[in-house]
């Protein structure tokens, strides 16, 4: 029998999806969850390919905190799929989160993300990916907000369960990636400019974007436009 914290969080859900006139997706939960308990954004990524792979978003903080996860490839959502337990993070000026995810840390900050709470999607023994809470101010969650948290990560996870929705591992279709195929199209460019294979492209996409202090999904926009390409030494644009 559903409790009152779930089916409060399912109403939630449901209004979302009344609102697009849908039925009820893992977006209407992300919606649902920035609107409750993160105003600045909500993230879902899921592993495919060996990776994490954004899948919905909500809130331009959302947004921009995927894109800090993306760009240096560590961070709270990484560690809370590695450990299988919520990462949480208060305040990301802290000299611990500085020391732990110094990529992620500046990125994300630079975005003006504060405050991070990662809940890992998992079923069993299985790790399929990480619900991401983000703030612009520092502070963490009350005990309720936690509680509600934990609840929206297993909705989503039933929501994507339903749906199929990349939960095999397997590389994802370009229309199912929250922040676009581009990076992907970028990563299989600059492997065949490299001679080298995706996930070293991916490296390199990640080097320059943090060493111009631009967006990842910029950098790949700009490969994908041939207005930059990589060399087996530097990359230079032409």
């Amino acid at each position: 029998m559903i409790g009152g914290d779930e089916a409060r969080v399912w109403a939630l859900i449901a209004e979302s999806a009344r609102r697009r006139s849908a039925v009820i997706s893992a977006q209407d939960a992300c919606a649902a969850c920035a609107r409750a308990l993160a105003p600045g954004g909500v993230g879902v990524s899921l592993i495919a390919g060996g990776r994490l792979e954004p899948v919905h978003v909500a809130g331009e903080l959302g947004r921009e905190l995927l894109e800090a996860e993306l760009t240096s490839g560590d961070g709270p959502c990484v560690d809370a799929v590695a450990t299988g337990g919520p990462v949480l993070v208060a305040d990301l000026a802290d000299a611990a989160s500085g020391r732990r995810w110094p990529m992620f840390t500046a990125t994300a900050r630079a975005a003006t993300v504060r405050a991070v709470f990662a809940f890992p999607l998992v079923s069993g023994a299985a790790r399929l990916g990480v619900l991401v809470l983000c703030r612009d101010r520092p502070g963490g969650l009350e005990p309720g907000e936690h509680t509600d948290a934990l609840i929206f990560a297993d909705v989503i996870l039933a929501l994507l369960f339903n749906d199929q929705a990349g939960l095999s591992g397997r590389p994802l279709p370009s229309e199912a990636l929250a922040l676009g195929p581009e990076i992907h199209q970028a990563a299989g460019m600059v492997s065949v400019q490299l001679d080298c294979g995706i996930e070293q492209a991916l490296v390199r996409l990640r080097a320059h974007a943090f060493a111009h202090e631009v967006a990842l999904t910029e950098v790949a926009r700009e490969v994908v436009e041939r207005r930059l390409r990589f060399t087996p030494d530097v990359s230079s644009q032409g």
